[in-house]
């Protein structure tokens, strides 16, 4: 995905609905999907997403269970 296409992705509108999907009323699988597209976006539209209400909190809570589910190699 190019820099100008995320852009225009976040432009557009579409990031509150990543952040929809990061609610507890979607499954795990939503969680995951919404996360990995916030995290392409996130190289090139970083302000955006800090300023999207939920965005961090969501991503900061899905991280947690990542990290507790998949330990990290030591």
């Amino acid at each position: 995905m190019t820099d100008e296409n995320k852009l225009k992705i976040v432009k557009a509108g579409a990031l509150p609905y990543y952040v929809k999907l990061l609610s507890p009323e979607y499954d795990e699988d939503r969680h995951t999907v919404s996360v990995h597209g916030l995290w392409m976006l996130a190289s090139n539209c970083r302000d955006y997403l800090i300023h999207e209400p939920g965005c961090l909190d969501g991503c900061y809570l899905l991280f947690q269970f990542l990290n507790i589910v998949f330990k990290p190699y030591t």
